[in-house]
């Protein structure tokens, strides 16, 4: 700084130019706005004579002189004036650039896009992606209701991060993760004589009207562990695939509707009362993803939240899984 300017516009000035790196542009912008090697020292936290060596190297690299001492600080040269020209405008889109990555970090910037079988669709899900919402406002939530027929294609073709189910799906480039547990409970019509027991054995279930699942499915394998022990036969009214269907048939009075404990984490209205089940099998509720496919950290937060949403479900010595 000081003395006569050096001007070369040259081959070798133009190499020193391109040999500027960000931080020694980011410390000729400050001291250029500043026009103080104090002032600047403390925007960017940075001892003085670091910044003053530094803009020495800009000087010595682009051979030209930057500024002048004067009495009320430092004095750009017209060199420094049509440089700082230059990059000012790069530096206030990288301060822009900053923020959008803190941004893209906290998850505010990043869309978040996941699937869930019904049962866990009603309630549990939507619960846990609202903590998210209201944790990171920007963020864009999108939630597909799937089938189990579905959650491969849906995962290895990459349309949503993960799946939350209760029906784990073995496939080789999937992963799965245990979030926790459920019961099977019972949605119990509200005008039925069983809606006045506080809990139901399986013996109650003989010939009764009940709701019944696809024979393959993870509620109907878990029906028949529950009742067929102890020699039950219930009467089928209706066969449904989800448990959802289950609960609004019971609500109308068709029969008494054995599901898991998620869907009754959503609405299940006043035409049931819901009754636990003595000895009732178990769930686990899963969440399985492509570890072939970028994730975002929302997939860990949704993880985390629904897992301690449901901590306070006992583990069981038999968990039902399809």
């Amino acid at each position: 700084m000081g003395g006569p300017a050096r001007t070369d516009s040259g081959p070798d000035s133009q190499r020193g130019l391109r040999a500027l790196s960000l931080r020694q542009i980011e410390v000729f912008h400050a001291v250029f706005s500043t026009r103080s090697i104090t002032a600047a020292s403390r925007l960017l936290r940075v001892s003085q004579p670091t910044l003053s060596r530094t803009i020495k190297r800009v000087e010595d690299v682009l051979s030209v002189t930057l500024f002048h001492r004067t009495g009320s600080g430092l004095m750009p040269t017209i060199e420094a004036q049509l440089i700082h020209d230059e990059v000012d405008g790069l530096m206030r889109r990288l301060d822009g650039l900053g923020s959008r990555i803190e941004d893209i970090a906290s998850g505010g910037a990043v869309p978040f896009r996941l699937g869930a079988t019904a049962s866990v669709a009603r309630g549990l899900v939507p619960r846990a992606l609202s903590d998210i919402a209201f944790a990171t406002a920007e963020t864009e939530l999108f939630l597909d209701v799937l089938g189990v027929d579905q959650i491969v294609e849906y995962l290895l073709a990459g349309t949503g991060q993960c799946v939350v189910t209760l029906a784990r799906i073995e496939h080789p480039m999937l992963t799965s993760e245990v979030l926790g547990h459920g019961k099977l409970v019972a949605a119990v019509p509200a005008q039925h004589p069983l809606a006045a027991r506080e809990m139901l054995d399986p013996g109650d279930f003989d010939g009764v009207d009940m709701i019944s699942f696809q024979v393959d499915g993870v509620h109907q394998s878990a029906i028949r562990s529950f009742l067929d022990p102890a020699r039950v036969r219930p009467r089928s009214r209706a066969v449904v695939r989800f448990a959802d269907t289950a609960v609004a048939f019971a609500a109308e009075g068709l029969g008494i509707a054995l599901v898991d404990s998620f869907t009754t984490m959503g609405p299940v209205g006043s035409g049931v009362v819901l009754k636990p089940l003595r000895d009732g099998p178990v769930f686990d509720l899963h969440a399985q993803w492509n570890p072939n496919r970028p994730v975002s950290a929302h997939l860990l937060k949704l993880q985390r939240i629904i897992a301690a949403m449901l901590s306070r479900t006992p583990p069981a010595p038999h968990a039902l899984t399809a």
